[in-house]
């Protein structure tokens, strides 16, 4: 996501309670307004805030003008998180209909999050494939899933949220 305005950003910020250790994963390939916003954002609550990407040049851009530590991934691997840490919040920028595996890749989506934890897909318009997203998210154990269609001029935002009590460990 290329741009998004502060007024958008502090929607979507605020389904974040202000508890203590919220950790953050943010997963995109492209722009940075809201890495540098998350980043701020987590810095002034000491949340912690784990950017990554699958596009080592994006990740290099990101370290060099100095927005966030990101940390350079690819969407085969076994895990995406470091250190079997799992987040509270995460999101992502990139399409997972569009990897070869989107099923492997909602199970490693899964595996990283916590328990209840809210997952915020950020799909442009003009590849707008909710229809086809939300029931492969259901077959995932990802529940009240929402589409926000007014929160980023551009984008349609899908929110989901971890089914606690249930587990994928068949990786």
């Amino acid at each position: 996501m290329q741009h998004i305005s502060e007024e958008a950003f502090g929607k979507l910020v605020s389904i974040i309670p202000p508890y203590p250790g919220v950790a953050i994963f943010h997963m995109t390939d492209e722009g940075e307004d809201l890495p540098r916003m998350l980043e701020s954002y987590a810095k002034e609550r000491d949340y912690i805030y784990h950017l990554v990407s699958a596009n080592g040049e994006y990740v290099e851009e990101i370290q060099r003008k100095g927005i966030a530590k990101a940390r350079k991934i690819t969407y085969e691997q076994q895990r995406y998180n470091q250190h079997a840490r799992l987040y509270d919040y995460i999101y992502i920028e990139i399409d997972p209909l569009a990897l070869e595996k989107p099923e492997l890749f909602l199970k490693k989506i899964y595996a990283i999050s916590k328990n209840a934890s809210k997952i915020l897909f950020f799909i442009p318009e003009e590849r707008d494939n909710v229809a086809e997203l939300e029931p492969l998210l259901e077959k995932m154990n990802f529940v009240a899933i929402n589409p926000i269609d007014d929160l980023v001029e551009g984008v349609v935002v899908l929110s989901a949220q971890k089914m606690h009590g249930w587990g994928i460990y068949d990786m």
